[in-house]
């Protein structure tokens, strides 16, 4: 069976300063207002989830719980390695998935995600601006399998 991939940058979120720690940065009313359409769009497509991985920066599990909140997700994961990974860190996590976890989500950064969707698919175009999601299929029995151009862009939302 194939394995597919919900590559997710979080949501739109307040802007940096001084007084707020990275980490603890928040999504914008916006933000949330957009992550629920493209969470109404994965419900009505009839989207599911084996397993959601978040970085631990408050805006991605914001942004996981707001897509969580519309599609059925088996298992739901804090990944400390997401915050400031770069396409080989994202690609470890993405390998430690057993053969069993056919449908991913990953909720991450800037700009990891957008450099880990090139990497993956080859398409170099692509720089998600915040609430982006990228579906890539990849034809392989098990994750670790996966690598550089080995998958196909399906889709894009935002």
């Amino acid at each position: 069976m194939a394995k597919e991939l919900l590559l997710v940058r979080h949501g739109l979120t307040e802007a940096s300063s001084f007084e707020t720690k990275d980490l603890k940065r928040n999504l914008t009313m916006p933000g949330i207002d957009q992550l629920k359409r493209l969470s109404n769009l994965l419900k009505v497509s009839g989207q599911v989830c084996n397993h959601q991985v978040y970085s631990p920066a408050n805006r991605c599990r914001q942004t996981a719980d707001i897509l969580a909140s519309q599609i059925a997700i088996d298992k739901s994961s804090l990944v400390n390695e997401i915050y400031q990974a770069d396409h080989r860190e994202l690609l470890q996590v993405l390998h430690r998935f057993g053969s069993e976890t056919n449908h991913v989500m990953m909720v991450g950064h800037n700009p990891g995600v957008s450099h880990f969707a090139a990497y993956l698919t080859g398409e170099d175009h692509l720089l998600f601006s915040p609430g982006m999601m990228v579906r890539i299929s990849f034809y392989v029995e098990e994750w670790e399998h996966i690598s550089k151009n080995s998958g196909v862009l399906e889709e894009i939302l935002q």
